[in-house]
This record gives structure tokens, sequence and C-alpha cells, in this order.
């Protein structure tokens, strides 16, 4: 069931991917190219996890593409929220790409910010009223994967915050939640 519900959050995430490459064509909004190849990296992540399980997560390759997918992602939400200053942002996006090349201990921080970017701007933005209420869906997807995150992060402590089998049982869920939540933030809450 683990690897049929990881393939089916892949899948769709590549279909939402598509649609936005599709968008940028007929609308010109960078920001779906940022997402696009977020999503596009995330469905090449589920391929990995549904063809070799959990020991996908052991991959040399596996800590950078998963930094990716939450980089490109905030870069596409601060895009669309901070059109003016999404530049500044995406030199942050570099460097965390080069930090997390060269040294795995980046990882936390680079992707605490990326999450924090997902989960707190869409919020902001429909406050402001200078996004469509659906745009929440996107926070909902940050919250979503954050949770996962913290859980399969906690897992391999010595005092995890639940079992492993349980993290493991919730995972594919969460991801698919995840992807669903994304797909109807920016697919919906787009002017």
């Amino acid at each position: 069931m683990f690897q049929v519900v990881v393939g089916v959050s892949g899948v769709l995430s590549l279909l939402v991917a598509l649609y936005l490459l599709y968008s940028y064509t007929r609308r010109g909004e960078l920001a779906n190219i940022f997402v696009s190849v977020g999503l596009i990296v995330y469905f090449i992540l589920a391929l990995l996890l549904a063809l070799e399980g959990l020991k996908a997560l052991e991959s040399p390759l596996a800590a950078p593409l998963g930094a990716l997918v939450p980089l490109l992602i905030s870069l596409g939400v601060f895009k669309l929220v901070f059109p003016k200053w999404w530049r500044y942002y995406a030199i942050y996006v570099l460097v965390g790409v080069v930090a997390i090349t060269i040294a795995r201990v980046a990882v936390p921080v680079v992707h605490s910010i990326a999450g924090l970017v997902i989960f707190l701007f869409p919020i902001y933005a429909v406050a402001k009223k200078t996004m469509p209420m659906h745009f929440i869906g996107v926070s909902l997807g940050g919250l979503t994967i954050g949770i996962g995150g913290i859980a399969l992060a906690s897992a391999a402590m010595a005092r995890p915050i639940l079992p492993l089998e349980l993290v493991v049982a919730l995972l594919p869920w969460i991801l698919l939640l995840m992807v669903i939540f994304f797909a109807y933030g920016f697919l919906l809450g787009r002017r």
C-alpha cells in the first residue's frame, strides 16, 4: 500500500506540474516554473520511494533532492506574494542548494526556512487580500509535510515522537495530502 499511495502522489504532482507549465506558456508567470520544477523533483523522489521504499531515503541524492522541493516551491510562493523581492530569496535558494550539497548538516536550516515561507506567506497574502482564499491550500500543504517531516526525522532519533511503524504507515497519506493541498492552493488560489 505504501508504494501505491506514494506513486499516486507522485503522478498527481507531475500532473499539477505539467498544468502549471502549460499555464506558464499562457500567463508567463515565473512562479509556475519554480513550483513545477519543485513538483517534478517531488515526482522523482516519489518514484524512488515507490520503487525502493524507505531505503530510497538512504541515497546520497535524497537530501539534496528532498531539499530542492521546498526550496523551489517556496521560491514560487515568494515570487507570488512578494514579486518585487523574490530575486533576493532566489539567492538564498542558490546558497541553500550549495550548502546542502556540501554539508548535509545544512538541511534542517534550509528546509525550515523554506517550510516557513510555504506555510506563512500564503496566510499573509490571503489576510492582506492580495491572493484568493484558496491560496491557503499551499499553507495546508506546507503544514502537512512539515508534520510528516518532523515525525520522520524524529523516528531516527533515540526518543522518537511516534513509533517508526506509525510514521511509515502515515507517510504516504501525508505525502498525498500535501500534493492535494498544493494542487488546490496553486491551481485555485490564483488571480
